[in-house]
């Protein structure tokens, strides 16, 4: 192949790194050397060994900016309370008395953080006396434990709410 002033090629090799050669012609008109095919050149002296041009070797292109990652949760001890894993209903929506009923719910924050569960009957939400911890456990469900279910934190920062879950209790059989 000949290589003519305003012809330029560029090749691209591979081996240790990624780079791209240019092969221009030193003057007006004038027909250059072949350039002799090379399956892989480890570097730029044995590119111009192997070669009749003088060349210079240009930088490869930037890398493309790779995609970031989502930003990981915040340290479990950092600032005002935050939900990690929302509340969570192990049972059905209706359940049947005497079930057991386990609601979970997980949050972080700085320490201390103040737990509490609530319930609302549909009157608003109050305390369920005792449960103060990531989990709340009913173990013999009546009628009467129906309503919504929710996790509140607290700290010195501020303070969060889980997302209420429905417990339905009804009579009945399975």
């Amino acid at each position: 192949m000949k290589i003519t002033t305003h012809t330029i090629v560029a090749a691209l090799f591979t081996g240790l790194g990624i780079g791209i050669l240019v092969i221009a012609s030193a003057g007006h008109g004038r027909a250059q050397n072949k350039v002799q095919p090379s399956a892989l050149i480890a570097d730029e002296k044995e590119f111009a060994a192997k070669t009749d041009v003088a060349c210079r070797a240009v930088p490869a292109a930037a890398p493309v900016a790779a995609v970031k990652p989502a930003p990981p949760a915040p340290p479990a001890d950092v600032g005002a309370p935050f939900i990690i894993k929302d509340t969570d209903n192990d049972s059905p929506g209706t359940n049947i008395v005497t079930r057991i009923v386990t609601i979970t719910a997980e949050v972080g924050g700085a320490p201390p953080i103040a737990l509490q569960w609530k319930v609302d009957k549909g009157g608003g939400f109050v305390d369920i006396p005792g449960a103060t911890n990531a989990t709340f456990r009913i173990g013999n469900a009546q009628v009467p434990d129906s309503g919504l279910y929710s996790l509140f934190a607290t700290n010195s920062l501020g303070g969060t709410s889980t997302t209420p879950v429905p417990l339905i209790v009804t009579e009945g059989e399975d």
